[in-house]
């Protein structure tokens, strides 16, 4: 019951509904597993990891969201880690390391202070143990 109400929190502070199921730049695209977010995508190419929250800071997850500029898709992932509940924020689908590395750069201040770095699908998709919520 806990991890719902934490899902359910991560989606209300994000400005989702958990009634949302069509994708418009507003809405949520939803919870889906793992395998539904990143099964598709090719496992050599790259997303930047903007942000990581363990639960007592889940409000913050909105304030970064806000600030990830342009159309690419970013999505928020929750986990059990190191006896902790996480909140991962993933951003965006590169064709390149240097690409990644390249919008790292061009991130706004609020975002590049804690730490962005680069993954690739292949290291995404091999962390089964996540509920995953895209919101764009």
């Amino acid at each position: 019951m806990r991890k719902f109400f934490a899902l359910l929190a991560v989606l209300v502070l994000s400005g989702c509904s958990t009634f949302e199921t069509t994708h418009t730049q507003s809405q949520c695209i939803g919870a889906m597993t793992t395998q539904e977010a990143y099964g598709h995508l090719n496992p050599n190419r790259f997303t930047i990891q903007v942000l990581a929250l363990t639960e007592e800071r889940q409000g913050d997850v909105k304030k970064y969201i806000r600030h990830i500029p342009g159309q690419q898709p970013v999505w928020v992932n929750w986990k059990h880690s190191q006896g902790y509940r996480w909140y991962a924020v993933i951003y965006g689908d590169f064709t390149t390391k240097e690409e990644a590395k390249e919008m790292i750069a061009r991130l706004p201040a609020e975002v590049r202070q804690h730490g962005p770095f680069i993954r690739s699908f292949a290291d995404v998709q091999r962390d089964k143990q996540t509920d995953v919520f895209r919101l764009r």
